[in-house]
């Protein structure tokens, strides 16, 4: 298996959440641990808010941008102007 930019996935995740999206661990090639780890780290940093997790079940549903979390994605705009979507993510989050 190869190497994931966890931080490309952060952006992502992010991005996705903020056009109105819900990511699936699936679209990442990722387990729901792992993706619960970055969005908990996102969570941390205050950079989203409403996600929860119940067991190894996320809730992301309500998972919202606070006003940080969309400057951190305004001051990473150089790296998401490659970013395509959840259909060209496979290939965008390999190193």
């Amino acid at each position: 298996k190869m190497a994931i930019d966890k931080f490309k996935i952060m952006l992502s995740f992010m991005r996705e959440i903020n056009d109105g999206n819900v990511p699936k661990p699936s679209d990442y090639g990722i387990s729901n641990n792992e993706l619960w780890d970055i969005v908990e780290a996102c969570q941390d940093e205050g950079l989203i808010k409403g996600a929860t997790h119940a067991s190894s079940i996320l809730f992301l549903d309500k998972t919202k941008l606070t006003a940080n979390g969309m400057e951190y994605l305004h001051q990473h705009s150089d790296i998401m102007k490659t970013y395509k979507g959840l259909k060209e993510l496979q290939n965008w989050v390999l190193f």
